[in-house]
């Protein structure tokens, strides 16, 4: 990720391709990605890309895009 973001931040992320904000509960460094809550569910293992991948089967169900 190319920010710091800590546990608690607020953050713009893509849930099933619509546009959601949510608030990072865990960052993992090691993986590079982060949990976030969202209207009380938790979505782990959230990635960050700069471009989407070309097929959309490879595309994750929740995302953030910079």
């Amino acid at each position: 990720m190319g920010c710091t973001v800590k546990v608690g931040d607020k953050v713009k992320f893509f849930l099933f391709s619509v546009e959601q904000e949510g608030e990072i509960y865990t960052v993992n460094k090691k993986e590079k990605t982060v949990g976030i809550i969202f209207e009380g569910f938790k979505y782990p293992n959230v990635q960050t890309f700069k471009t989407l991948p070309k097929k959309e089967k490879e595309v994750p169900f929740w995302y953030i895009k910079k």
